[in-house]
């Protein structure tokens, strides 16, 4: 551990003692490598998570260049091969991991079960869902975020704790967003989802535990909504029944 480079923020009091040292022992995943993936990472190895596993099969194209961590002369490169350069660069004293797949039934419950907390950052609504089924059955903390012009929405999901993405949902799919990226919203929807990443490693009180957080950069406003839980829920109601799991096999969509 290198007590200067972290020595910001260890005054902050969650980050002093063995704080630092939880962070270096811990492992997230990021699905989704563009731009709340990519400020996510950043945000995640200069904190000093110790092991940062990247997912994503796409490879760097001109529109993936209002992602932070992708440059010009990585076009035509595979993302995850971008985002472990730079993230080694930045900090080499982390393990940087590349999944160079999209998130599917036949490996999701495998790549999820490696690590610790996952983060979602793509809006495919089928990643979405296969995923929050992964981490309910597998009991892993679970961080979505995904953005909508100048609007942004973030939440967090402790297994067995807060209803899940299905809770919210219910048995309809959500639809599946296609719209602009403002990199400035992405920006501000990482620094939540890190944020909470980093509350729940350090064991603090995570504010966005079993809520959705929706940022609105049109009127600068902030709304938090309480998700319920739904006992007839399919994924982690009382009659839940994974082994009847949906056939699942998609490619996943960066935001």
């Amino acid at each position: 551990m290198n007590s200067e480079r972290y020595s910001r923020q260890a005054m902050v009091p969650e980050f002093s003692g063995d704080g630092q040292q939880k962070l270096e022992d811990a492992s997230v995943l990021i699905i989704g490598a563009s731009s709340i993936g990519s400020t996510l990472m950043f945000n995640l190895a200069s904190a000093g998570v110790g092991t940062i596993g990247v997912a994503d099969h796409n490879i760097v194209g001109p529109a993936n260049l209002n992602a932070p961590i992708h440059f010009e002369e990585d076009l035509g490169t595979l993302k995850v091969l971008s985002a472990t350069r730079k993230l080694k660069a930045y900090n080499s004293m982390i393990n940087v991991i590349p999944h160079a797949t999209a998130i599917n039934k036949d490996n999701a419950y495998e790549i999820i079960s490696q690590y610790d907390i996952v983060v979602l950052a793509v809006n495919n609504p089928q990643t979405a869902m296969l995923v929050n089924e992964a981490c309910v059955e597998l009991g892993k903390p679970f961080v979505h975020g995904k953005t909508n012009g100048f609007v942004g929405t973030a939440g967090f999901i402790l297994p067995h704790e807060t209803p899940c993405l299905a809770c919210f949902y219910g048995k309809e799919l959500p639809p599946e967003d296609n719209y602009g990226s403002v990199s400035g919203v992405s920006s501000t929807i990482a620094a939540l989802m890190s944020t909470s990443v980093l509350q729940y490693l350090l064991d603090a009180p995570v504010a966005m535990k079993g809520k959705l957080f929706i940022y609105n950069c049109e009127d600068a406003t902030i709304e938090k909504i309480d998700l319920t839980h739904r006992h007839d829920c399919d994924i982690c109601g009382p009659k839940s029944d994974f082994e009847d799991e949906e056939d699942f096999d998609f490619d996943e969509e960066d935001v």
